[in-house]
């Protein structure tokens, strides 16, 4: 992405906290495992891995170790689009969990998909709501007034793949041909060609590739558009209710949860829905858009903090 997202940096900041008064932390790629494993002598391996049959090896030759395994990948939506055979699908993901101690999802849906496909017995299963340093998004000023006749500033970010639904975004604003409306679209990926042929003339779209300046794109921004196809939690939906930005987001798995009172949810996750979210964000008055802002932000304000402290919780169990 070229700015601080993802999970090393959340993991850096963990280890920066109050667990780092308790707790001591090595941060390693696979490639760089053996070695630290020697070198560090672990009382706990905590897994960010897509679990997959190559992956599994890994997984059980360390089962006689306590692992943790965060499942940031896989949820119902993910199955949906891209599993060609469910049994073969879940046959791993039994086996990969059930080499672990525990299994954390991120999200409520994702816990009730994994308890639901018999995926984890629940007594290893764990609820820990991702989240992320927030500070620079809880200091942005929330959205300022909008003049009699200026668009409405929408901004969607993340990596450009299909998952993220960019593509139904920029269909939807297509539906909405007269619609006074901008729309900034940030990240890097292997579908930017395509969406950038499909944003095609339309003036209102502006890809703006790469940036580690999101912060300062939600100050200027009215709204955050959220039209991914799967997403096990979406922090991209948490900073933008800390930053105060009214959100719209497809109903997939994490995301309806965190809306709350701090926007929409389209009514699926398809461009026609997408555009009549987008239309009701056009229809909504000041003082909605505020009330939007001031949920979303109140919903944000101990995510970090409860998150630290669910760490705290996990680590310290009884094994």
């Amino acid at each position: 992405m070229g700015w601080s997202g993802g999970i090393r940096p959340t993991l850096a900041s963990l280890a920066a906290s109050t667990l780092g008064e308790r707790h001591s932390f090595a941060l390693c790629g696979q490639d760089e495992l053996s070695v630290s494993i020697a070198d560090s002598r672990p009382d706990l391996l905590v897994w960010h891995v897509a679990s997959s049959w190559r992956a599994l090896p890994r997984f059980l030759r360390r089962r006689r170790q306590r692992q943790i395994l965060f499942e940031h990948h896989y949820c119902a939506g993910f199955e949906q689009h891209q599993v060609s055979s469910q049994r073969r699908f879940r046959l791993m993901l039994r086996a990969a969990y059930g080499s672990m101690h525990r299994v954390v999802a991120v999200s409520e849906a994702q816990r009730s998909w994994m308890l639901t496909a018999g995926l984890s017995p629940p007594s290893r299963l764990r609820l820990l709501c991702s989240a992320r340093p927030l500070d620079a998004f809880l200091a942005l000023p929330p959205p300022r007034p909008r003049e009699p006749g200026q668009p409405l500033r929408l901004l969607a970010y993340g990596r450009l793949t299909p998952q993220k639904g960019f593509d139904l975004l920029i269909r939807a604003l297509g539906r909405l041909p007269a619609a006074q409306l901008s729309l900034q679209l940030v990240g890097d990926g292997p579908q930017r060609a395509e969406l950038e042929a499909l944003a095609g003339a339309d003036a209102r779209i502006t890809l703006l590739g790469a940036r580690d300046d999101i912060p300062a794109l939600l100050e200027a921004a009215d709204a955050v558009v959220v039209p991914s196809r799967w997403e096990p939690w979406g922090n991209v939906c948490l900073e933008a209710r800390a930053a105060a930005r009214p959100v719209l987001v497809a109903p997939v798995d994490g995301l309806p949860e965190q809306v709350g009172g701090s926007g929409l949810q389209a009514a699926a996750a398809t461009e026609e829905a997408l555009a009549e979210g987008i239309g009701q964000l056009l229809e909504s008055n000041l003082d909605q858009r505020l009330r939007w802002s001031e949920a979303g932000r109140a919903s944000a304000l101990q995510a970090w903090d409860q998150y630290v402290q669910g760490w705290k919780s996990l680590l310290e169990e009884p094994w």
